[in-house]
């Protein structure tokens, strides 16, 4: 890239963004996907206008100084969110990035006019007490605001920060002119070598990804002269006047800011504290937000007034479930686990960490949703914004790819309450935010750990290369984890069998996925919630629910998710061809809690349903079922022997890989291309199927029982005691 025009993106940038990647607009929503603004406005000075929010209603004052405008306020997006439930958070943008104005004017880019809009922002939100978090050049802007208003600021927190950037010799003085040339010439080779040299810890792609992304909605030649601004300053001589409570943070790998310029923020402020991050590179609010958010609640918030501790013999047997919310699928096969453990365990108390729609489900099963919940970001909504991108289309990969603003703010809820409550087991049902951050920060664990999922690997769609590296990156992730960290699994368990699980590879050079998964995990067998003899009696379950006997009956569901729209809106335009050569066809669509009901066009034997609890009971004494290629629904259809057709939704590698796998295993692939059957095709379909014979392999039983063994074994820990 020359300037702001097109070009070629440099070989590492484009393994991690893609060829095309060029200058737009800011990512949306902005700053924040989980969070939005209490408040917030511009401040105008010198004739350009930065931005700034305020997050969170309560609590002490918190402000994050203006970043140096290669970033974005969207680099706090992994503490702010959580942040905000203590404290009142304060960002900004400065002029040159974000939501600030794009001023060509020299005026608006000096250090003294950046000090006036940090002070301005202050001002203007009335705020006479507050503590600060520095981060890189910021540092200096902080230092002096707690040297000269040493009555405002309560604390101070520096991250990767240095009190000076004078250029004293002649290298450091041609190095920075090659670095502003460089901006100014080939803002995607500069984006490249900067931001490789902040992310320096392994597996840091998605960091990367999301900078260079949001630097790119400014310009090069606005952030040369944003740079100059911030060189050739020395606070050293205020930060020896700083006299608040102050805890350096730096990494002992930081390429951008040495180790040492953080020592010496440390010596200068009288009585500082420094946490050295071991491997750690320049911003850890990016790279390790645990550690940092952690770091800074301990540090600026005040212990309870009071706190109840019970001895240990006095404390009832406790587990925390934490259940995946994206569909039913998960919770439901979740209760039928816990219901077996509180059968062979009477006395066992189960608290819920989910959210709805699963939270809905437990409600209403009149389960025990923790309280904290109600502070927890949504999965399911973030699925439903990354499936707008196509009809019947989400590329699961990149969904939770991008899921990492909402995983690090629900870890972060959910430590909190395992370091507040007593829990003598944590099981975890595909909470991949969980394990990922337990292997993170492996002190945090307090308690033993079952993880449980029914698929192990992302696998790519397609034959880009971005999507290959990516998918394999994040599978050495985990593998790397595991292999270092076996102890924090006290149980993994897979929830089906071997066969289920595809025969290929996690990656170029990585393990086979069977294998990997036979070393690595148990096997419950797949786990209902139900037991299929008890709806074998399709007469009495229509009658309990209202259909007739004679009815020929189509239900159709896609989970409770809006991503089934589509789908749900072309078998409704199926609907009259097949009323037509069927004449005696009732149809029910379950368009779950977030498709508006009134969403479809009327027609006599058409009935929508917002929700319908217990699902499987009406797809049990069904005709025919059109569902979406999800595991669980596929797998109630298959068990209770009824007639379906799914319809995996495209670049789904759950759906369109795993799932089918496992369904060819039990004789039951009866799958179809959505993009391929207009109305009248998936009419004919349908009618074709309800003449078809349910040659289903059967189902196991025991999924639960042999899952919640597992669960106990590790409870009891007597596998030394029986070890040959």
């Amino acid at each position: 890239m020359t300037g702001s025009g097109p070009g070629r993106a440099p070989e590492h940038l484009a393994q991690v963004l893609g060829e095309g990647v060029a200058q737009g607009p800011l990512p949306q929503p902005y700053p924040f996907e989980t969070l939005q603004p209490l408040d917030e406005g511009w401040v105008d000075i010198e004739g350009a206008r930065s931005w700034y929010a305020v997050f969170g209603s309560s609590g002490p004052w918190l402000c994050f100084a203006p970043l140096f405008q290669i970033g974005t306020v969207n680099g706090l997006k992994s503490v702010v969110p959580y942040l905000a439930d203590h404290f009142r958070v304060v960002a900004m943008d400065l002029p040159g990035t974000g939501r600030a104005d794009r001023s060509t004017d020299p005026a608006a880019y000096g250090f003294d006019a950046y000090y006036a809009r940090f002070c301005a922002v202050l001002d203007r939100l009335g705020i006479e007490r507050v503590a600060l978090v520095a981060i890189s050049a910021n540092t200096m802007l902080c230092l002096r605001l707690a040297a000269e208003q040493p009555e405002r600021v309560t604390h101070l927190v520096v991250a990767g920060g240095y009190g000076e950037s004078l250029l004293t010799d002649q290298a450091a003085c041609e190095a920075s002119q090659r670095a502003l040339a460089q901006m100014r010439s080939d803002w995607l080779a500069h984006l490249d070598a900067f931001w490789s040299i902040v992310f320096t810890e392994p597996h840091s792609t998605k960091v990367y990804e999301d900078a260079v992304r949001h630097s790119l909605a400014t310009d090069g030649r606005l952030v040369a002269m944003a740079r100059q601004g911030w060189l050739g300053n020395d606070v050293r001589a205020l930060a020896k006047r700083v006299r608040c409570p102050t805890l350096v943070i730096h990494g002992d790998d930081d390429h951008r800011v040495p180790h040492a310029k953080g020592e010496a923020v440390a010596r200068l402020v009288p009585g500082a504290r420094l946490l050295t991050i071991g491997g750690g590179g320049h911003l850890p609010m990016a790279r390790d937000p645990v550690a940092f958010n952690m770091a800074v609640c301990t540090f600026l918030l005040e212990p309870p007034a009071r706190r109840r501790w019970v001895r240990a013999m006095a404390r009832k047997p406790r587990a925390l479930f934490v259940s995946s919310a994206i569909g039913l699928g998960h919770v439901q096969r979740d209760l039928a686990i816990a219901r077996e453990l509180r059968r062979q365990r009477p006395e066992l108390e189960v608290d819920w960490f989910t959210v709805d729609p699963a939270a809905r489900y437990l409600a209403d099963e009149g389960e025990r949703l923790h309280p904290i919940c109600a502070r927890l970001a949504n999965e399911s909504r973030h699925v439903e914004r990354e499936s707008l991108a196509g009809e019947h289309d989400l590329h699961a990969f990149f969904a939770l790819r991008t899921m990492d603003e909402v995983m690090a703010r629900n870890f972060m809820v959910f430590a909190e309450l395992v370091r507040s409550e007593h829990y003598d087991i944590v099981i975890g049902d595909e909470a991949w935010d969980v394990d990922y951050f337990y292997h993170e920060n492996p002190e945090i664990k307090r308690q033993p750990f079952v993880f449980l999922t029914d698929f192990v690997g992302c696998l790519p769609m397609s034959d880009d290369p971005r999507e290959q590296y990516l998918c394999a990156d994040r599978n050495a992730d985990d593998i790397e984890h595991v292999a270092r960290y076996p102890w924090i699994r006290d149980r993994a368990i897979f929830v089906g069998n071997p066969d289920d699980l595809p025969e290929q590879a996690f990656g170029p050079g990585l393990p086979q996925i069977r294998d990997w998964t036979v070393r690595n995990f148990c096997f419950s067998g797949y786990v209902l919630p139900f037991d299929p003899a008890t709806l074998a009696d399709t007469e009495a379950l229509r009658a309990r629910h209202g259909y007739r006997r004679t009815d020929k009956l189509v239900i159709a569901a896609v989970g409770g998710t809006a991503v089934g729209r589509p789908l749900l809106s072309r078998i409704a335009a199926a609907f009259p061809r097949m009323k037509r050569e069927m004449p005696g066809l009732r149809m029910v669509l379950v368009a779950g809690p977030r498709i508006a009901s009134d969403a479809f066009e009327q027609h006599e034997g058409l009935e929508v349903r917002p929700y319908v609890h217990n699902l499987f009971e009406h797809l049990a004494c069904s005709d025919l079922a059109l569902v979406q290629g999800g595991l669980s629904t596929v797998m109630e259809l298959v068990a209770t022997r009824r007639r379906f057709l799914s319809f995996p939704l495209a670049r789904h590698f759950e759906q369109c890989i795993h799932v089918r796998n496992r369904l060819r295993n039990y004789c039951a692939d009866c799958s179809l291309d959505f993009s391929k059957l207009g109305p009248d095709e998936l009419a004919e379909q349908a009618l074709q199927a309800m003449d078809r014979p349910a040659s289903y392999q059967p189902v196991e039983t025991d999924g639960a029982a042999r899952a919640a063994a597992h669960i106990l074994g590790v409870m009891e820990n007597r596998y030394w005691a029986t070890s040959g």
